[in-house]
């Protein structure tokens, strides 16, 4: 296995290369007046493969270090951290080398290889009689099962956990402020504005599953199939709410960043159309293009998030985007996508770090592939976690042992004007 210096010294270097690449392509572009790869991502088809090789070994390369960096944090297996029993092959090719004498045998010995040492939970495995020419064969089993993966939003990871007792979670909010005004000397008061507040409500939402499973595949798996699917059904909460943590209606789920109001950011409404009160709506701020992103657009909606939450903003957006962004420069031909820039840091964008989240839309014609904010005010609700209860008598008659699973958890924006979104589309 690499070390993970010598894999961040790889992604390093295929940085490097990558922005090699598209400066290239660059001044080709330039000396022939078209729009410039750092800035539109557009590029002659001839470069395509080669750079979505160098983008697919990053993701690789990064995917692994995640990895090793997961693994550093779980307790070791064991010595060997394998499953296999050096006795019972030592034993068995003594047997082999004798034989089948078994008084070259200790009872320890005997016991992996002939049914009546066995213990019970190995004459399970019993292949043969030592004594009649034939030997137990145990098959080596390898207890990893190949399952497919299932791909999960960390929005637990960035956003604010409040656990609750009740069926809902209430926050006031301010929806209109007070004001102040210039006095005129010798003129009567004028009466401020009374500030209004209004309140957030965040209910809690159940989310159900029922899994039934045979008794027969339970007695008879070879690895913990009672342990998997538990996990399984962990795995699919977990999917299921990170789909509505960002494209949940509200209605019977949380509700989603994208399914908030989102409106056009005051700095690019026409004739002032995009003010509204930033308690409604989240702001949007236009790519230029109607079906692509563009460098310039990145920094606008960063540079459109009020100073206040740039410095604890956070992007989330797919892998494809990421793939994409990492061929823009700035102005001053600098990198936005900047791996491991100091030390083992996380990779940025513009300074502030990201977080892939598969369920994010792709880039599209009018569509919301990135947003940046502070996700401390985006509030998940918990009021009960994830319970697993096995039934072993509802369904018995069907020969089946039945899961249920159920959860209760909710989700709402605090703040919209903490939050920015780029929209794919010319205005």
């Amino acid at each position: 296995m690499p070390e993970l210096k010598d894999l961040i010294n790889e992604v390093n270097s295929l940085a490097t290369d990558l922005n090699a690449r598209v400066e290239t392509l660059d001044r080709e572009q330039k000396r022939i007046r078209e729009d410039l790869t750092s800035k539109t991502g557009a590029m002659p088809a001839e470069y395509k493969t080669a750079i979505d090789a160098l983008n697919t070994r990053i993701n690789e390369v990064t995917d692994l270090i995640d990895r090793l960096k997961r693994d550093a944090a779980r307790p070791p297996l064991g010595s060997d951290g394998t499953k296999r029993d050096p006795h019972a092959r030592a034993a068995f090719l003594k047997a082999m080398r004798k034989r089948a004498k078994l008084e070259f045998l200790t009872d320890e010995e005997k016991s992996y290889i002939v049914p009546e040492y066995m213990p019970a939970e190995r004459k399970a495995l019993y292949a043969g009689d030592a004594t009649e020419g034939g030997f137990f064969a145990g098959v080596d089993f390898m207890d990893e099962l190949q399952a497919y993966k299932l791909l999960i939003s960390p929005m637990r990871k960035i956003c604010r956990i409040q656990r609750t007792s009740g069926e809902k979670v209430q926050m006031p909010a301010l929806s209109a402020d007070t004001a102040a005004y210039w006095a005129v000397e010798q003129k009567s008061f004028t009466d401020s504005q009374d500030p209004t507040l209004s309140m957030i409500n965040i209910p809690v939402h159940e989310l159900r599953g029922l899994l039934k499973i045979s008794q027969q595949n339970l007695e008879d798996s070879s690895f913990n199939l009672e342990d998997f699917i538990k996990e399984r059904l962990t795995m699919q909460f977990a999917r299921t709410e990170g789909q509505a943590f960002i494209q949940g209606t509200g209605n019977g789920q949380p509700q989603g960043i994208l399914s908030y109001n989102i409106k056009a950011s005051a700095s690019y409404g026409a004739g002032g159309a995009g003010k509204y009160n930033v308690i409604d709506a989240i702001p949007y701020v236009p790519s230029g293009q109607a079906a692509a992103i563009t460098a310039d657009s990145i920094l606008n909606v960063l540079m459109d998030l009020k100073s206040y939450y740039a410095p604890t903003s956070t992007w989330i957006f797919t892998r494809p985007t990421l793939n994409q962004i990492r061929l823009f420069k700035d102005n001053q031909s600098r990198p936005l996508w900047q791996p491991f820039a100091a030390g083992n840091l996380p990779a940025t964008i513009y300074d502030r770090p990201y977080v892939e989240m598969p369920d994010m839309p792709e880039i599209a014609a009018n569509s919301y592939p990135i947003i940046v904010g502070d996700f401390s005010y985006y509030m998940i609700v918990d009021r009960v976690t994830l319970n697993i209860q096995q039934l072993n008598e509802l369904f018995a008659v069907q020969g089946l042992v039945g899961y249920i699973a159920r959860t209760r958890v909710g989700g709402n924006i605090l703040l919209p004007e903490a939050f920015r979104v780029l929209r794919v589309a010319t205005s």
